[in-house]
């Protein structure tokens, strides 16, 4: 069975990657289009209507569950990639998706290319499972909060927020995408704003998404972030840290 293949990807490298990765090995499918521009991706997938999309999650003007979000008849299979094993991929697994970490592997990008061939062979309906992920996502404890500014407010979604840094009666935060924004606030008055659900004041001078840890040295009482920031965590925060920890991989 011959798969018509689509690639959004704001990363050209990724992209590049794919499409060597399927067009030296063989594999008997056609890559129709691929974009780096999420918005342009919708329309690629109304207009050619593929049998798959390897589909970025972190992206600038749309995330890929966006996208999703945006087609009304979702009739094609998804690949998901991601540089991040983030809250996603827990929704992903879930919902017996697929989905691959950059850069990829070619067995990783062969396997899930047969993965969707056997479920277009057996006839198997993956779009209750998309909608499934999707209201997942949307009713995630994640929100969207208002920072003043010079000239008004504005408002930012959580869930693209790395961690918080204190800075005297500032605050500095830092997003997924590695910008950064002073809010002339103290961090406390940002904290009661949060949703601690998945934010955690881990040390006087610090909050972080929990999502987005790498890793943690309970020895070092240090935790690196995926940018690979490292923060300390504070000793009298140890205990309900390891807490938070344990209620976020529930």
């Amino acid at each position: 069975m011959k798969l018509k293949i689509i690639i959004i990807d704001d990363e050209i490298n990724a992209i590049n990657v794919l499409c060597k990765i399927i067009q030296v090995n063989n594999v008997d499918h056609e890559i129709i289009a691929t974009t780096t521009d999420p918005i342009e991706g919708i329309n690629l997938i109304l207009t050619h209507k593929p049998d798959v999309v390897f589909l970025d999650i972190e992206m600038p003007k749309l995330s890929g569950f966006q996208v999703l979000a945006s087609i009304p008849d979702i009739d094609f299979e998804v690949i998901f990639a991601t540089a991040f094993e983030n809250y996603a991929i827990k929704a992903i697994k879930e919902n017996a998706l697929d989905y691959i970490l950059k850069p990829p592997t070619i067995p990783e990008v062969l396997n899930a290319l047969e993965k969707v061939k056997e479920k277009k062979l057996n006839k198997i309906d993956g779009s209750l499972n998309y909608q499934k992920l999707l209201d997942g996502l949307n009713s995630s404890r994640f929100q969207r909060i208002k920072i003043p500014t010079s000239n008004g407010f504005e408002l930012i979604e959580t869930e693209n927020l790395m961690y918080l840094c204190a800075d005297g009666v500032y605050t500095i935060a830092h997003f997924r995408n590695l910008e950064q924004m002073v809010i002339s606030k103290p961090i406390k008055q940002i904290e009661e704003l949060l949703n601690m659900d998945h934010f955690f004041r881990v040390h006087r001078s610090y909050i972080i998404n929990g999502v987005y840890i790498r890793r943690f040295g309970r020895d070092s009482y240090m935790l690196e972030m995926v940018d690979g920031k490292e923060i300390p965590v504070s000793r009298r925060r140890y205990c309900d840290f390891i807490t938070f920890l344990s209620n976020l991989e529930n």
